[in-house]
């Protein structure tokens, strides 16, 4: 069995999951409701809490795992991405949600204070120009409107110890202190602060797949734990406008 074979199927198995975890945060209100809580997904549920009718914008939606899990929150939800998925079609048949493809943070489609909150989940670090992304995010939210961003901590554990980048692709990692610093510098005032999650210092796409597929969330929440704050994977981040 070469290990291009293995590879294949690891990453089959890894989009499987994603799958199925999109389509049930679509069907299962009460586990989404819970699970959007949990830190392991920003604690979107517990930050986010004026959802009736209320317009979220998610940035580098990707999949659209989040859109999914905001929908059955209660949000009107619209996401945007460079790219488009093929799971879009199933969110596009079970929701109202809108997915657009081909829009970047830098040049946002829409009007000014348009939206009640913007949330961006992991995509902060491949933006070409974080600044002008930041100052598009102000200008289409609304007064008061509040901004979750979790991204990579550029502190982790695993970029400590190997002096190498999670992901090769990523143009920016942020410290606690950078990413909230870049926040006030928009005019958001900073409410709410948090790391977490754990990336060992070898063996990173096997981590990846077993997070992924197989390892409860409790040991990472165990793991997480052991951890000082600026060792883990994850900074968020919930500023008001």
């Amino acid at each position: 069995m070469t290990m291009g074979f293995i590879k294949d199927i690891a990453t089959r198995q890894l989009a499987v999951s994603q799958e199925r975890l999109l389509k049930r945060f679509l069907s299962d209100p009460d586990f989404t409701e819970s699970t959007s809580r949990h830190p392991m997904h920003a604690c979107l549920g517990e930050w986010l809490r004026d959802r009736s009718g209320a317009r979220v914008l998610e940035l580098g939606c990707g999949p659209g795992k989040y859109v999914a899990m905001l929908h059955t929150l209660g949000f009107k939800v619209v996401g945007v991405d460079p790219c488009r998925f093929p799971s879009w079609e199933t969110l596009r048949k079970q929701t109202s949600v809108t997915l657009l493809d081909h829009v970047v943070a830098e040049n946002l489609p829409f009007s000014d204070h348009c939206f009640d909150h913007v949330v961006c989940l992991g995509a902060l670090l491949y933006f070409h120009d974080v600044p002008r992304a930041m100052g598009e995010i102000r200008r289409v939210i609304k007064p008061g409107g509040k901004v979750l961003v979790r991204t990579v901590n550029k502190g982790n554990l695993y970029s400590t110890r190997t002096g190498r980048r999670l992901d090769p692709a990523s143009r920016h990692l942020f410290s606690m202190e950078d990413l909230t610093g870049l926040l006030r510098d928009q005019g958001f005032t900073v409410e709410e602060r948090m790391s977490y999650g754990f990336w060992p210092p070898v063996w990173p796409n096997f981590w990846w797949y077993l997070i992924g597929v197989w390892l409860p969330v409790s040991l990472q929440d165990y793991l997480s734990s052991r951890l000082r704050p600026e060792y883990r994977i994850n900074n968020i981040v919930v500023a008001v406008a």
